[in-house]
């Protein structure tokens, strides 16, 4: 890219912010998906990735940018021809028993068509548009110029651009790689293998390069479209459990998920779930994954301090943690929506507070857990659009009965189990033994107790001002008193045949005084 195309492209992008709305502020959401949508495809795929990412924009601009239209107008088929025939070293038709010119899906990145093998296998070919991926590392290299003049403020948050380009930047390397996908599909395949209610394409790698994906046809019914899966007698309530026991599955067994299960990207095909477009997955490692499971346990077991525990296990620690107001906050998150349906549970405003309570409590959350709220926050409007009866809790129970205890003995070797009764066995029999031990040492006065104060210099100073104030207090009476018994004696110097030493104790006894009251009045506590 030249020096003049640059600096147009850099006009182009600030006069369209600007006209949006953005100066140094994010500003309005929509105008924001508008304004990405106005920069063209590149912009739109740029917008596309963001949405995957809570970590760094805040929840409304996440659900905005899931709104982006993606569908553009298909190019020319002989410029895609060239690409395909570049990257597979033939023409098609040596290649290709059939294959049909018009695209069944065209997209800011890719056009996919509908073809066969020369076995007669129907497939589709994913190819990337020409020049798109130079179009979009170039508009990320504006951005990176264009950081310096971009630390934008929404709401309460600083969001830091520079590592919000550094993130784009990375992420989109990745998804113009469309071997990457081709691994994504496979690993996701095997995983998957044993389930008859989903269904994998296969891929055929023969085929595929950087720019060129080919794997099996999927026809089938899109998720959303209840009308005619209900007209060929699927059961909504059924399909709506099979894909959230599955989902669980993917994440607490296999570490594995699809990470953008909207309703294009799910068909039921011949009574089966498929997914498509494998772009996007979320990977958690085995030790993230024991702790999710953990998560899971608390929440299905409706044990909040298991839940706290699994949390911090997860999270970052930034700061001081004060365990009482994180129990509280998750007590009060957790009782206002675990028992909500799909359809009445906002899960925008459940993601949302949830980020304001862990960085209220100083606890930042790594990019695949966010990748994975993202992955949910996209799945529950599915669920909500195909059963609004069902509730989180109705997968997540059975589930969590069926698969982490069975997880949870399997782990156990024999002699882990034999410990483990040993262990029970030998504190159940002390317990009478240790009731007593502590009520002697309570009759005998040899009981202690621990007390921990929080806040404690703030509560010693309210303590040593009252001290003061009382000691005052006696100090003034004292005076008072005193005063009143040498001007009765009438010794000393006199004043106008009165005690001199009296006269002084009162006026020092009623200033006193007066400066204590000022002093009670204005901490406004009488």
């Amino acid at each position: 890219m030249n020096n003049n195309h640059t600096k147009k492209r850099i006009r182009e992008i600030v006069s369209i912010f600007i006209k949006h709305g953005f100066k140094n502020r994010l500003g309005n959401p929509k105008e924001l998906r508008l304004a990405l949508e106005e920069l063209g495809p590149s912009f739109v795929k740029i917008g596309q990735i963001l949405s995957t990412r809570p970590d760094i924009l805040p929840i409304e601009y996440i659900t905005e940018l899931q709104n982006l239209q993606d569908n553009v107008k298909p190019e020319n088929f002989d410029i895609m021809k060239e690409v395909i025939e570049s990257e597979l070293k033939g023409p098609i038709n040596k290649i290709f028993l059939d294959f049909k010119e018009t695209p069944i899906a065209s997209a800011s990145l890719s056009e996919v068509f509908w073809a066969k093998l020369m076995t007669g296998k129907e497939i589709v070919v994913k190819v990337q548009k020409p020049f798109v991926k130079n179009r979009m590392l170039s508009d990320i290299r504006i951005l990176k110029k264009l950081v310096p003049f971009m630390d934008i403020t929404p709401t309460k948050n600083i969001v830091d651009m520079r590592k919000v380009i550094e993130d784009l930047s990375t992420a989109t390397k990745k998804e113009l790689n469309f071997l990457n996908e081709m691994e994504n599909i496979i690993r996701f395949s095997e995983y998957n293998k044993n389930v008859k209610f989903i269904t994998c394409p296969q891929v055929y790698e023969k085929y595929c390069t950087e720019k060129i994906l080919v794997m099996d046809y999927i026809s089938g019914i899109k998720i959303d479209n209840i009308g005619k899966l209900q007209q060929d007698g699927y059961d909504m309530h059924d399909i709506a459990t099979k894909i959230t026991y599955n989902y669980f599955k993917q994440i607490f067994e296999d570490g594995y998920f699809h990470a953008d299960p909207h309703p294009g990207n799910i068909l039921i095909h011949n009574n089966t779930i498929g997914y498509i477009d494998f772009g996007l997955m979320g990977n958690l490692s085995p030790n993230l994954r024991k702790k999710m499971n953990q998560l899971l346990e608390g929440a299905a077991t409706k044990n909040i301090t298991l839940i706290i525990k699994s949390l911090l296990a997860i999270g970052i620690k930034k700061g001081t943690i004060d365990m009482d107001n994180l129990y509280r906050d998750i007590e009060i998150f957790y009782d206002s929506y675990i028992d909500e349906s799909i359809n009445d549970f906002n899960l925008s405003k459940v993601l949302e507070e949830t980020i304001i309570i862990a960085k209220k409590n100083n606890i930042g959350m790594p990019h695949n857990i966010t990748l994975l709220a993202k992955g949910l926050l996209t799945l529950q409007a599915v669920l909500a659009n195909i059963d609004k009866g069902l509730t989180i809790m109705d997968i997540a129970t059975p589930y969590f009965r069926d698969k982490i205890f069975a997880s949870k003995i399997k782990e156990l070797n024999p002699t882990e189990i034999i410990m483990l009764l040993y262990s029970s066995i030998k504190s159940t029999a002390q317990l009478p033994t240790k009731l007593i031990e502590f009520l002697e040492s309570g009759l005998q006065g040899r009981l202690r107790f621990s007390l921990e104060l929080k806040d404690s210099v703030k509560t010693f100073n309210m303590i040593n001002k009252m001290v003061n104030r009382l000691v005052f207090a006696i100090i003034v009476a004292g005076l008072l008193v005193s005063s009143s018994l040498v001007i009765n004696a009438n010794v000393g110097l006199q004043i106008y045949g009165i005690s001199s030493i009296g006269i002084f104790g009162y006026l020092g006894a009623g200033l006193a005084g007066l400066l204590l009251l000022i002093s009670i009045i204005r901490s406004g506590k009488l």
